[in-house]
């Protein structure tokens, strides 16, 4: 199985596409939709049954799969904001994929029967759809299309990373995924042997916490090349292997960035200085007990300086949802405070 090297335009999701709709355009969809809730391992459709609904993304993770007698199952995963079912659904087809919640899940879903009347409310939804099949026709092509080419390669502006971790999973590749930066510096490098994710750095970090990290940060600008074929591991892969899943992982990835986005609301600005207030160290029983030794190597380095969350994100060898989990933590039970400005220095600025 080879890789062909793909041109990909940027890609709206549900949430976008609504941002350009008038507001009686949003009632109609409202309208002529209906939300599903659904627990962790609840089926949505299975391979076979009749098509009649599409389906949006509000909450969770879905994990869509396609049975290929004599090979192994290819796998997708899809989350908030996207869409899926829609080819099945537009050519009123039986399922060629089953889908189940990955965790609860929350979906829009918008029956066939209200296709006309979306139509004639909505005009611009049914292109949008037809945008989300070109979307997935690309991803196919740039997993199993044809030819010689060797490499999967494109701009990280018109690609998300999960869309490229699932095509390297999904194919059963081995190779070595390339980050590089817009002046064409690499920042991260991952070594997959036979889909399976074995080894990767992002920055100072290695191993599972690369990988973390590299979900975390939003919006890295560059591109991303992926070289198939059996090969050594590059020599700035300095890590232990990693054994777990790569589905697992991807989604555990996914979970650990949507926690991240909702801690940053409420911790303090990682340039702003903290410092600390009690005078011993504590952790307390009901937090988690594998954060533990970073809070107190965090306490021990807040010894005798101020410091900053971006700070302690270089110090330590974690991604950084581990370093907000604990600062937030730290600062709940007044571990440490963050430094105000005296009135003097307020004064002058």
């Amino acid at each position: 199985m080879t890789f062909a090297v793909v041109r990909a335009v940027p890609r709206r999701d549900f949430f976008s596409f609504c941002t350009t709709l008038r507001p009686i355009e949003l009632k109609a969809l409202g309208e002529l939709s209906h939300v599903r809730h659904l627990q962790k391992g609840e089926l949505i459709y299975t391979t076979g049954e009749l098509a009649e609904e599409v389906y949006s993304v509000n909450r969770g993770v879905v994990e869509v799969i396609q049975l290929i007698p004599g090979e192994s199952d290819e796998r997708s995963f899809v989350t908030r904001g996207d869409i899926f079912g829609v080819a099945d659904a537009l050519g009123k087809m039986p399922r060629s994929r089953s889908a189940r919640a990955q965790e609860i899940v929350s979906l829009q879903c918008f029956n066939r029967e209200n296709f006309v009347a979306i139509s004639q409310r909505v005009p611009s939804f049914l292109l949008f759809l037809c945008e989300q099949m070109a979307h997935r026709l690309n991803q196919v092509r740039a997993g199993k299309g044809p030819g010689g080419s060797q490499k999967l390669s494109g701009s990280l502006a018109n690609f998300d990373l999960i869309t490229v971790h699932q095509t390297i999973i999904s194919s059963g590749q081995t190779g070595e995924l390339e980050v590089l930066n817009e002046h064409n510096e690499r920042i991260a490098t991952f070594y997959f042997q036979g889909g399976a994710l074995r080894s990767g750095q992002f920055q100072q970090l290695t191993g599972e916490e690369a990988f973390w990290q590299l979900f975390l940060s939003d919006d890295i600008p560059g591109s991303f090349s992926f070289a198939s074929g059996v090969q050594p591991i590059t020599d700035c892969l300095q890590s232990v292997e990693i054994t777990q899943s790569p589905n697992d992982m991807l989604i555990t990835a996914m979970r650990h960035r949507d926690e991240f986005h909702n801690l940053k609301k409420t911790t303090p600005d990682p340039n702003t200085l903290l410092q600390r207030l009690a005078p011993s160290f504590e952790w307390p029983p009901d937090a988690e007990p594998e954060l533990k030794p970073l809070a107190e190597r965090i306490w021990n380095y807040s010894f005798d300086r101020r410091f900053t969350l971006n700070e302690l994100f270089r110090q330590n060898a974690v991604c950084e949802l581990k370093i907000y989990l604990v600062v937030s933590e730290m600062l709940r039970i007044g571990q440490i405070a963050t430094v105000h400005p005296t009135p003097q220095l307020a004064k002058a600025s």
